[in-house]
C-alpha cells in the first residue's frame, strides 16, 4: 500500500499519484467489511471466488457495481477474478489481506502525511460511493504538496471509468510536478 510506504520510507517515494482509495478509516468501506468476517472462515474463498462466476452478480453494490460506474468489458472483469477461481495460491493471499484488513494501518500512515514533503497528486472519482471526495480533501490537507483533481463521471475505479482523463492527469504530472 502507498500510503503506507510514503509513511516509513517517504525517501523511496519522489512522486504519488493516489486515485480513489481506502485511507483513514475507511480501510475497508462500510460495503465491504463483511468480507474481512468471511476470511475468518476457512475454506471461504473457494465459495466466495465461484459465486463470482454469475456475471448478474457483478453489478451488485457488493461485487463491481459501485466500483465502475458502467459494466467492466468481461474480459477485464475475468482478469481481476479468474484468478481466485482457479489458483489456491491467489485464495490464500486474498484471505491472509482479508484478515489483515485494518484502519488502524491507513489511520497510522495518515498521521505521518504532513511529513511527506513531496508532490502529490489526488485524482478522485466524484461520483464515489465507497471513499467520498471528503476523504481526499483529508488529504490533501494533510499532505504539504497535494492537489486534488476531481474526475466526474466516475466511481472508484477511474481507471475503468475514465481511462483518458486519468492518464492525461498522471502525464501532466510527472513532467512537470504539478498538474496544468
Amino acid at each position: 500500500m502507498v500510503q503506507i510506504l510514503m509513511a516509513r520510507r517517504p525517501e523511496r517515494v519522489t512522486r504519488v499519484v493516489l486515485t480513489s482509495c481506502d485511507s483513514f478509516e475507511r480501510f475497508f468501506p462500510p460495503l465491504f467489511r463483511p468480507l474481512t468476517a468471511l476470511a475468518r472462515v476457512p475454506g471461504s474463498m473457494w465459495p466466495l471466488a465461484q459465486a463470482l462466476r454469475l456475471r448478474a452478480l457483478h453489478r451488485l453494490p457488493m461485487a463491481l457495481g459501485w466500483v465502475a460506474k458502467r459494466p467492466i468489458p468481461q474480459e477485464i472483469t475475468d482478469s481481476y477474478l479468474g484468478p481466485a477461481r482457479t489458483d489456491r495460491g491467489v485464495r490464500r493471499d486474498l484471505r491472509r489481506f482479508l484478515r489483515g484488513v485494518h484502519r488502524r494501518h491507513t489511520l497510522a500512515a495518515a498521521k505521518a502525511f504532513p511529513t511527506y514533503r513531496r508532490p502529490v497528486l489526488l485524482v478522485w472519482a466524484q461520483e464515489d460511493r465507497l471513499f467520498p471526495v471528503s476523504l481526499a480533501r483529508r488529504l490533501e490537507r494533510l499532505l504539504p504538496d497535494a492537489e486534488l483533481r476531481l474526475v466526474p463521471d466516475s466511481y472508484t475505479f477511474i481507471p475503468e471509468d475514465q481511462p483518458t482523463v486519468l492518464a492525461d492527469l498522471v502525464i501532466d504530472f510527472t513532467r512537470s510536478g504539478r498538474v496544468t
